[in-house]
């Protein structure tokens, strides 16, 4: 556990270490001063600013995707992959049909169109009688 790049072996040398120089009585008004000091800090209006400025700073790549139009780019994309995903469903769906159709055996296939029977052409050239 890190508290600020603090270990807990180094946060308890400091404690043992502020105990043994300054006694129990000044570590508790050591700790008030501390907190008081860090309080204000907290509120003072440049630490309202450093944070309002980190936020700033982590909207950006938001922003200039907006601007750069990357959204709708974006969201053409989803659509697209959408199409694709559906199409590479219904083909498999079809892949499959036709595969449980093979293993099913000759019976069970169906042809597409049904086939004509062939009619006998007439000769166009009759043979001449004499």
């Amino acid at each position: 556990m890190d508290i600020l790049g603090i270990g807990l072996p180094e946060i308890f040398f400091v404690v043992i270490l502020a105990l043994i120089l300054l006694g129990p009585k000044d570590m508790v008004k050591a700790g008030r001063t501390i907190g008081r000091t860090l309080r204000s800090f907290i509120m003072s209006p440049t630490w309202q600013a450093m944070r309002t400025t980190g936020k700033e700073i982590q909207q950006i790549p938001t922003k200039l995707m907006r601007e750069a139009g990357l959204e709708e780019m974006q969201a053409e994309l989803q659509g697209i992959k959408g199409d694709v995903q559906s199409a590479t469903k219904d083909s498999l769906a079809q892949i499959q049909s036709v595969e449980n159709q093979i293993l099913a055996g000759p019976a069970a296939l169906t042809p597409a169109s049904p086939q004509k029977k062939q009619e006998p052409t007439p000769n166009p050239h009759p043979a001449s009688e004499t």
